[in-house]
Order: C-alpha cells, then sequence, then structure tokens
C-alpha cells in the first residue's frame, strides 16, 4: 500500500501538468478558432430600437488617433492619426446589427462628458442624426446619450449648442490634410434618426440572410 502510494505521490504533479497543459490547450484552440471567433458587429440590436440603441465605442472623447473594429481579428486596429492639433469631441463607434450605406455598421456619436474606454459597450437613446457625405458616399453620425445618464436628453435643442458646432466642424475639417472629399449638411431630429437606423437593420439583416457563396 505505501508503494502505490509513494507512486502516486510522485507521479501526480507531472500527471497535473500533463492535464493542466492538455486542458489550456484545448481551451486556446477554441478561443482561435475560427468558426467560434468572437464578432462585435453581430451583437444583437437592443429590444426597444431604434429608439435606444447598443453601441460599440471605438474611439474614446479627446484623442486624435483613429481606432476601427476588425471583425475578423477581433481587435480594434490603429487607422490613423489626425495629421492635426484636432481631437475626437465625443466618444465614437458604431452601432453592431446594422449595415449602412458604406457596407460598415452604422456610427454613432456618443455624447458625455467623461470620456468612455475603447471597446465598452454602451445603450444609448438616440437623440438626433448628422447628415454627411465623404468619398464613400452617404456616412450618416447618429447622436446618442448614454442611458445611464443623469440628465434625461430628450432632442437635440437638451444638447449643448456649443458641441454641435463643435462636432460639425470637427467632421467637415478632419480630412483637410489628407485631401479627402468631406460634405457636412445638417442635424436632423430623432425622428429622421430613427428611420435610418431602422433601414440599417433591415440592410443588415437582409444581408446576413443570404446564402453563402458556393466555392
Amino acid at each position: 500500500m505505501a508503494f502505490y502510494i509513494w507512486i502516486l505521490t510522485s507521479c501526480w504533479p507531472w500527471f497535473r501538468v500533463r492535464v493542466n497543459t492538455h486542458v489550456s490547450d484545448d481551451i486556446t484552440k477554441h478561443l482561435f478558432n475560427g468558426g467560434n471567433c468572437r464578432n462585435l458587429e453581430l451583437i444583437k440590436a437592443n429590444t426597444s430600437s431604434p429608439k435606444i440603441v447598443n453601441a460599440i465605442v471605438e474611439i474614446p472623447k479627446g484623442t486624435s488617433a483613429k481606432y476601427e473594429y476588425s471583425p475578423e481579428l477581433d481587435v480594434f486596429q490603429l487607422d490613423r492619426c489626425l495629421p492635426s492639433s484636432m481631437k475626437y469631441p465625443c466618444s465614437y463607434g458604431f452601432i453592431p446589427s446594422t449595415l449602412a450605406d458604406d457596407n460598415d455598421p452604422l456610427d454613432i456619436l456618443i455624447y458625455n462628458d467623461t470620456p468612455i474606454d475603447r471597446g465598452t459597450l454602451v445603450e444609448c437613446n438616440v437623440i438626433g442624426v448628422l447628415d454627411m457625405k465623404d468619398s464613400g458616399g452617404q456616412d450618416w453620425k447618429i447622436l446618442g446619450t448614454p442611458t445611464s445618464h443623469v440628465r434625461n436628453y430628450r432632442s437635440l435643442k437638451d444638447i449643448d449648442p456649443m458641441f454641435i458646432k463643435i462636432a460639425s466642424y470637427f467632421f467637415k475639417h478632419y480630412k483637410d490634410l489628407n485631401n479627402s472629399y468631406v460634405e457636412v449638411g445638417d442635424w436632423y431630429g430623432k425622428q429622421k434618426a430613427h428611420d435610418i437606423i431602422k433601414e440599417c437593420c433591415k440592410s443588415f439583416k437582409y444581408q446576413t440572410d443570404q446564402p453563402l457563396p458556393v466555392s
């Protein structure tokens, strides 16, 4: 009996390492298996959409670095740094389960005093939308406020007028030194924003419902 106890106690550390290594390998393979890859763009639409939407932050307020989410790699990639002293006037991101005219998720500006970390999911009340076009075509910018905000923002009239001017100016000029075409139009209220979100949700659903091409 003592012999078996000696064998068990002597071999247990090696056995434990082998088991843990095997489990760790299985977990790693699962996490990096392409078929199980996480994609933040596929997060379900908020049950109260289009009045309330889920938003994923790509760019915190106050930075001059532009990040974009890569669904293939499930990381936030540095797209570019703005070649000027301009900084994003608010946290900026996208609305999952939407497909805009530029074949990307619909953009959203998150009106909040405190910068929100990249990768954070924020539930937002939809307030309005900025009409914008660039070289890729129509590029609407939805404006939302966190539902957790202590102040109840109901419409564009509740937003600081100076922020409205700064945001319009920022998007009109942030690509100036890149010689890129940008046209910034008017701000519209929540009904226009709701209609745009509905249409982008329909476009997303239509795309995901299509059969995969046969290779």
